[in-house]
């Protein structure tokens, strides 16, 4: 006779949030489509105490995989809110908030020239 051992965990819920790596990783995901992986874009993600920090990297893969950290945002086990590391920018406390400055962040002047300028140093 088998004895079953008692479970103590009870129903476990699926969480449906997107995490903000999954966000920012869907759109490293694009920018090498976009550029014919002249340039890509990754998330590299590391944890420490307590935090998750994830870099957000613009990497030249003919220029001996150049990288350029465009940004770093860092959040709790809560995943939410989440803060700009080296940024002067309030925490967003959701997926929508942080979802709307990662598209403002993209699609700035600013990043807009970086893009440029390693697209340039690609083509050689």
């Amino acid at each position: 006779m088998t004895t079953q051992e008692p479970d103590f965990w009870g129903d476990l819920e699926v969480d449906t949030t997107v995490t903000p790596s999954m966000i920012l990783k869907q759109q490293a995901a694009l920018l090498g489509v976009k550029t014919k992986h002249l340039l890509d874009a990754e998330v590299r993600t590391e944890a420490s105490g307590g935090s998750f920090f994830h870099s957000f990297c613009l990497v030249v893969p003919g220029l001996d995989n150049y990288t350029y950290e465009l940004f770093r945002v860092y959040h709790g086990v809560s995943l939410y809110p989440v803060a700009v590391l080296r940024d002067q920018v309030r925490p967003f406390k959701t997926e929508e908030e942080f979802t709307s400055w990662v598209h403002q962040r993209l699609s700035s002047p600013d990043t807009k020239r970086i893009v440029a300028n390693l697209l340039s140093l690609a083509r050689g």
